[in-house]
């Protein structure tokens, strides 16, 4: 008695797809090798950045930071300047009051119908 096996996805299953392509284990481990490539270059790149950073603020042993900068108290904010042509957000006018209409209840208007 044979028994059906199952049916493997060879996209994802590599064992599968290497007996269906030879050539797909090279490809894979390529893909491999330049993914490792890339991921060391994104690493090298952040490191330069955050290294060039440092040295803007003076830690790596660079010049000090001429002049002295006064620390602001936390409620001070920068008013902002009105765009032109656009109206400020607070000028809105309110709405008109509606007011409410009393309605029958609609089984006064059936049996007057009726």
């Amino acid at each position: 008695m044979h028994r059906r096996v199952l049916k493997k996805n060879p996209l994802k299953n590599l064992r599968i797809m290497l007996k269906l392509n030879p050539y797909a284990k090279t490809i894979h481990w390529n893909t491999i090798l330049q993914q490792a490539k890339n991921h060391k270059i994104r690493i090298d790149k952040a490191a330069a950045a955050l290294e060039a950073k440092s040295d803007q603020k003076g830690v790596q042993g660079k010049k000090p930071v001429v002049g002295n900068k006064e620390k602001k108290a936390v409620g001070d904010k920068k008013l902002k300047k009105p765009v032109v042509g656009k109206k400020p957000a607070g000028t809105k006018k309110p709405a008109a009051e509606k007011n409410p209409t009393e309605k029958k209840p609609i089984s006064e208007e059936k049996k007057a119908a009726a």
